[in-house]
């Protein structure tokens, strides 16, 4: 492979790893060159091809920190240090050594091998049962490099994304791909799907440019075709947006925090105080009309009002001004742990109802293995108490106040919003609309709120649901079901948004296939590993058979 493509050195292909992650990461928001990702996982594709495992996990792994370093560089905004982002990354990026190493062992498959390929090994024997394998093969190699590629990265990528802990969804390639022309599929194969699609499209096009350097036009031809073909079909799949249930009027607020947000929170009713004006300026706006509901985003109350008077009274004025309940973000502190609430608080009634966050972010909100992880840092002593999972409905029916019924929203507390299985749930429990409260202050002015905001647009057509997405410092946003946004306040202003919202009842293939789709790409990865395996156990034996024949 390094003679075919021009590369003189194994140093030179771990720079080219390097490179591919950075042209993946720039396929993600903020700078959303959604088209970089098939260069970046392509371009993995081609310099792993045909290595030794070594050499495949050296050079997925270095691919890993070439993407990860960057995507996740905001969580050492948030932490003000780097422990966790190299923590973190180094987690990441062990994914994509794996899938180095396996798409190595794969890619040595007789079945995934071009015949002179075959015909230059050292001898017949020592490819095992490959001669026949290539007489009696149905699958063109190139073909089967290319699929197997695609269900390699999905398996990983799936894996990654819901194990350990829950999984870290940040980095699947459907998330990039919110401005793409395949966007639509992801109603019909969920996150998975359109990251599996991403996947196929680069890998064609890494197959066209390994054809075109050994001059082979038309498989090249051929290879290039089907990446467009996989690119644009997709636009026509039908993405059924309309108002089923009515309508809404939300009124989405971001009060804004002081860019100091840790002592913000630290000076009494600041920040609720900021919503409740945001609120008041959003009514007192031409054209806000009379609002069913108010949505304050995550820890939008400084003190839980429940228990807390003074925050329990700007509450109630908003409510009150506004005529309509206010659902605000408060954390409820019981015993030795913590909730993150999503609260609906109404007129002249006070706390109602309320969604508990069902997955806390470990080493974020709570401290998985705490004494042990002290003997590494001290800094898990920052999070004092940690943050517990809810274990109530994923969905919440709120009052419309201007209609007499209540809406049920499926919802998701800020990271949540990555998961299709959370969003699912809310969905399949009645959610006709998805809300997304969140505080994105602590991450400043890093990319994590733009990468958060591309998630929900992929959601909002996986789930076929109108998103509303409310955050303390932007962005705050109104997305259609076709993954469309509508309206979005600017970074750190203090705004609101008065929206009609339509609520949807149908459910989409992809929510009715529910986690099929990722078993089935972690299923076939599986076995795709499992073959990789017993070929190289073969080769090797039939190495030493030979080397004991010659001697």
């Amino acid at each position: 492979m390094v003679r075919a493509l021009g590369l003189p050195t194994a140093a030179l292909r771990v720079v080219l790893a390097a490179i591919c992650g950075l042209l993946t990461y720039t396929a993600f928001p903020p700078m959303g060159l959604w088209w970089a990702a098939f260069v970046g996982v392509g371009g993995l594709m081609a310099l792993v091809r045909g290595r030794s495992l070594g050499g495949g996990l050296v050079l997925g792994l270095v691919y890993g920190a070439g993407l990860f370093t960057p995507l996740l560089h905001f969580t050492a905004v948030a932490m003000g240090n780097p422990i966790g982002w190299a923590a973190l990354v180094t987690l990441q990026s062990l994914y994509l050594a794996a899938l180095g190493s396996a798409w190595a062992l794969v890619s040595r498959l007789p079945a995934l091998e071009d015949r002179e390929q075959q015909e230059t090994a050292p001898s017949s024997s020592a490819r095992g049962s490959g001669t026949g394998a290539v007489k009696g093969r149905r699958i063109h190699p190139g073909l089967a490099r290319i699929g197997a590629f695609a269900i390699l990265w999905s398996g990983v990528e799936e894996l990654r994304s819901s194990w350990p802990l829950g999984g870290f969804p940040f980095g699947r390639l459907a998330f990039a791909m919110a401005d793409a022309p395949m966007l639509p599929l992801a109603a019909y194969g969920g996150s998975i799907g359109l990251s599996l699609i991403t996947a196929l499209i680069a890998a064609c096009l890494a197959e066209a440019a390994w054809c075109l350097r050994r001059a082979r036009a038309f498989p090249a031809i051929v290879s290039a075709t089907a990446a467009g073909a996989l690119l644009l079909a997709p636009i026509i799949l039908p993405v059924d947006t309309r108002t089923q249930e009515g309508t809404i009027r939300v009124g989405a607020i971001q009060g804004n925090v002081a860019k100091d947000f840790e002592n913000a929170y630290g000076r009494a009713l600041e920040v609720t105080g900021n919503h409740t004006e945001a609120t008041r300026r959003l009514l007192a706006e031409p054209g806000t009309g009379r609002l069913d509901m108010v949505i304050w985003p995550e820890n939008a109350a400084d003190l839980d009002p429940r228990t807390h008077r003074a925050t329990a009274r700007l509450v109630e004025q908003a409510a009150q001004e506004a005529g309509a309940p206010v659902l605000v973000g408060a954390v409820a502190v019981e015993g030795q742990v913590r909730y993150n609430d999503m609260l609906i608080w109404s007129p002249d009634q006070g706390a109602g109802d309320y969604y508990r966050k069902h997955r806390p972010v470990p080493f974020a909100e709570y401290i998985p293995a705490r004494d042990l992880v002290r003997r590494l840092t001290t800094q898990v002593d920052r999070i004092g108490i940690d943050m517990a999972p809810g274990h109530g409905p994923y969905a919440l029916s709120v009052p419309a106040a201007a209609q007499d019924r209540n809406v049920t929203l499926a919802m998701g507390i800020c990271f949540e919003v990555a998961y299709d299985d959370a969003l699912r749930a809310g969905v399949r429990q009645g959610g006709q609309a998805i809300v997304i409260p969140t505080n994105n202050a602590s991450f400043l002015d890093s990319g994590e709120a733009a990468q958060q905001l591309a998630q929900g647009r992929v959601q909002a057509v996986v789930h076929g649901r109108s998103v509303i997405q409310v955050s303390t410092v932007g962005y705050t946003a109104i997305i259609n079901p076709k993954g469309a946004v509508l309206q979005v306040t600017e970074p750190y202003t203090q705004d609101g948004i008065a929206a009609d919202v339509g609520l949807r009842s149908s459910v989409t293939v992809a929510d009715r296939l529910g986690p099929w789709p990722g078993l089935m790409a972690e299923s076939l990865a599986g076995a795709l590993v499992l073959a990789g395996i017993v070929g190289a156990v073969r080769r090797w034996r039939a190495a030493r058979t030979t080397r004991r024949t010659r001697s």
